[in-house]
Protein backbone atom coordinates (compact mmCIF):
# COMPACT_ATOMS: atom_id res chain seq x y z
CA UNK A 1 0.00 0.00 0.00
CA UNK A 2 2.81 2.26 1.08
CA UNK A 3 4.77 1.43 -2.25
CA UNK A 4 1.56 2.81 -4.87
CA UNK A 5 0.77 5.64 -2.42
CA UNK A 6 4.69 6.87 -3.20
CA UNK A 7 4.38 5.78 -6.78
CA UNK A 8 1.16 8.01 -7.04
CA UNK A 9 2.96 10.93 -5.52
CA UNK A 10 6.12 10.50 -7.43
CA UNK A 11 3.92 10.10 -10.96
CA UNK A 12 2.35 13.46 -9.67
CA UNK A 13 5.51 15.24 -8.63
CA UNK A 14 6.70 14.50 -12.08
CA UNK A 15 3.80 15.67 -14.46
CA UNK A 16 4.09 18.59 -11.91
CA UNK A 17 7.09 19.30 -13.99
CA UNK A 18 4.91 19.31 -17.22
CA UNK A 19 2.55 21.55 -16.10
CA UNK A 20 2.58 25.04 -17.80
CA UNK A 21 -0.10 27.18 -19.95
CA UNK A 22 0.16 26.68 -23.50
CA UNK A 23 -1.09 29.08 -26.60
CA UNK A 24 -2.02 26.92 -29.62
CA UNK A 25 -2.25 28.16 -32.79
CA UNK A 26 -5.13 27.45 -34.66
CA UNK A 27 -5.16 27.26 -38.63
CA UNK A 28 -7.36 30.20 -40.60
CA UNK A 29 -9.66 29.19 -42.93
CA UNK A 30 -8.66 28.91 -46.91
CA UNK A 31 -9.10 32.41 -48.39
CA UNK A 32 -12.18 32.47 -50.80
CA UNK A 33 -12.15 33.80 -53.64
CA UNK A 34 -15.97 35.15 -53.15
CA UNK A 35 -15.96 38.60 -52.88
CA UNK A 36 -16.85 39.66 -48.63
CA UNK A 37 -20.59 39.93 -48.62
CA UNK A 38 -20.87 38.50 -44.71
CA UNK A 39 -20.18 40.93 -41.82
CA UNK A 40 -20.52 38.96 -38.43
CA UNK A 41 -20.63 40.62 -34.81
CA UNK A 42 -19.15 38.16 -32.31
CA UNK A 43 -20.96 38.53 -28.42
CA UNK A 44 -18.25 36.34 -26.68
CA UNK A 45 -20.79 35.74 -23.86
CA UNK A 46 -18.27 33.01 -21.87
CA UNK A 47 -17.60 33.76 -18.14
CA UNK A 48 -14.56 36.34 -18.48
CA UNK A 49 -11.50 35.99 -16.36
CA UNK A 50 -12.00 32.10 -16.51
CA UNK A 51 -10.20 29.93 -18.24
CA UNK A 52 -12.32 27.97 -20.33
CA UNK A 53 -9.63 25.72 -21.86
CA UNK A 54 -7.29 23.87 -18.89
CA UNK A 55 -5.09 20.41 -19.37
CA UNK A 56 -5.01 18.05 -16.71
CA UNK A 57 -2.88 15.47 -14.91
CA UNK A 58 -4.34 11.93 -12.66
CA UNK A 59 -6.50 12.74 -10.39
CA UNK A 60 -7.63 16.31 -10.96
CA UNK A 61 -4.00 17.56 -11.08
CA UNK A 62 -4.37 21.29 -12.88
CA UNK A 63 -1.62 21.07 -15.89
CA UNK A 64 -2.20 24.89 -17.03
CA UNK A 65 -4.51 26.92 -18.81
CA UNK A 66 -4.69 26.77 -22.82
CA UNK A 67 -4.87 29.73 -24.93
CA UNK A 68 -5.50 30.22 -28.48
CA UNK A 69 -3.83 32.44 -31.25
CA UNK A 70 -6.00 34.27 -32.85
CA UNK A 71 -7.70 35.11 -29.92
CA UNK A 72 -11.68 32.78 -29.80
CA UNK A 73 -13.77 35.64 -31.19
CA UNK A 74 -11.56 36.56 -34.16
CA UNK A 75 -11.29 33.13 -35.29
CA UNK A 76 -15.38 32.27 -35.18
CA UNK A 77 -15.63 35.61 -36.77
CA UNK A 78 -13.45 35.02 -39.89
CA UNK A 79 -14.55 31.10 -39.95
CA UNK A 80 -18.22 32.54 -40.08
CA UNK A 81 -17.96 35.44 -41.94
CA UNK A 82 -15.72 33.56 -44.87
CA UNK A 83 -18.55 30.53 -44.96
CA UNK A 84 -21.54 32.81 -45.18
CA UNK A 85 -19.74 35.17 -47.96
CA UNK A 86 -19.16 31.67 -49.49
CA UNK A 87 -23.12 30.94 -49.29
CA UNK A 88 -24.26 34.13 -50.07
CA UNK A 89 -21.77 34.61 -53.50
CA UNK A 90 -23.32 31.01 -54.72
CA UNK A 91 -26.90 32.24 -53.99
CA UNK A 92 -26.26 34.96 -56.21
CA UNK A 93 -26.22 37.46 -53.76
CA UNK A 94 -25.03 40.93 -54.24
CA UNK A 95 -25.14 42.70 -51.18
CA UNK A 96 -23.53 42.72 -48.48
CA UNK A 97 -25.31 41.14 -44.51
CA UNK A 98 -24.84 41.81 -41.40
CA UNK A 99 -25.08 38.71 -39.04
CA UNK A 100 -24.88 38.83 -34.98
CA UNK A 101 -23.55 35.41 -33.28
CA UNK A 102 -23.14 34.35 -29.54
CA UNK A 103 -19.75 32.93 -28.36
CA UNK A 104 -21.18 30.46 -25.87
CA UNK A 105 -18.12 28.10 -25.50
CA UNK A 106 -14.86 27.60 -27.16
CA UNK A 107 -12.38 25.83 -25.48
CA UNK A 108 -10.08 22.27 -25.24
CA UNK A 109 -9.84 20.45 -22.36
CA UNK A 110 -8.30 16.89 -21.32
CA UNK A 111 -10.21 14.27 -19.32
CA UNK A 112 -7.72 11.81 -18.09
CA UNK A 113 -6.96 8.13 -16.59
CA UNK A 114 -3.68 6.70 -15.37
CA UNK A 115 -2.85 5.50 -18.91
CA UNK A 116 -4.60 8.08 -21.22
CA UNK A 117 -5.55 11.60 -22.22
CA UNK A 118 -8.76 11.97 -24.40
CA UNK A 119 -8.46 15.90 -25.15
CA UNK A 120 -12.21 17.06 -26.21
CA UNK A 121 -13.05 20.08 -28.46
CA UNK A 122 -16.05 22.08 -28.07
CA UNK A 123 -17.46 25.11 -30.11
CA UNK A 124 -21.28 26.21 -29.22
CA UNK A 125 -22.25 29.28 -31.06
CA UNK A 126 -25.54 30.85 -31.93
CA UNK A 127 -26.03 32.39 -34.86
CA UNK A 128 -28.58 35.26 -35.62
CA UNK A 129 -30.37 37.30 -38.94
CA UNK A 130 -33.70 38.44 -39.14
CA UNK A 131 -34.99 37.54 -35.93
CA UNK A 132 -33.66 33.52 -36.42
CA UNK A 133 -31.37 31.78 -35.00
CA UNK A 134 -29.12 29.39 -35.87
CA UNK A 135 -27.70 26.87 -33.12
CA UNK A 136 -23.84 25.44 -34.15
CA UNK A 137 -22.19 23.05 -32.37
CA UNK A 138 -19.01 20.99 -32.68
CA UNK A 139 -17.11 18.51 -31.08
CA UNK A 140 -14.01 16.19 -31.01
CA UNK A 141 -12.35 13.76 -28.75
CA UNK A 142 -8.78 12.59 -29.49
CA UNK A 143 -6.74 9.81 -27.28
CA UNK A 144 -3.03 9.95 -26.86
CA UNK A 145 -1.24 8.19 -24.54
CA UNK A 146 1.55 10.98 -24.64
CA UNK A 147 1.33 14.35 -23.26
CA UNK A 148 -1.28 16.37 -24.87
CA UNK A 149 0.56 19.01 -26.60
CA UNK A 150 -0.25 21.89 -29.05
CA UNK A 151 -0.71 19.74 -32.01
CA UNK A 152 -3.46 17.48 -30.66
CA UNK A 153 -5.19 20.04 -29.12
CA UNK A 154 -4.95 21.87 -32.27
CA UNK A 155 -6.39 19.28 -34.02
CA UNK A 156 -9.67 19.06 -31.64
CA UNK A 157 -10.78 22.43 -32.02
CA UNK A 158 -10.25 22.55 -35.58
CA UNK A 159 -12.03 19.66 -36.10
CA UNK A 160 -14.86 20.87 -33.95
CA UNK A 161 -14.55 24.00 -36.02
CA UNK A 162 -15.09 21.68 -39.38
CA UNK A 163 -18.03 20.89 -38.11
CA UNK A 164 -19.33 24.47 -37.48
CA UNK A 165 -18.57 25.38 -41.01
CA UNK A 166 -20.23 22.26 -41.93
CA UNK A 167 -23.67 23.16 -40.33
CA UNK A 168 -23.31 26.76 -42.04
CA UNK A 169 -23.12 25.43 -45.77
CA UNK A 170 -25.40 22.96 -44.99
CA UNK A 171 -27.85 25.56 -43.07
CA UNK A 172 -30.82 27.13 -45.01
CA UNK A 173 -30.21 30.58 -43.73
CA UNK A 174 -31.87 33.81 -44.46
Amino acid sequence: MRTACAAMLLAGALLAGCASDMTVRLASPAPTSAPALATVKVNDLRAPGVAASKREAAFGVPMGNIAFNPPEAQVVQHLLETELSRKLAASGGRGARSYECDLIEFGANTVTTPLYWDVVGRVRLALKADGKKLDLRGEKTERTYLWPGESVVASTVESALEQIARQVREADLP
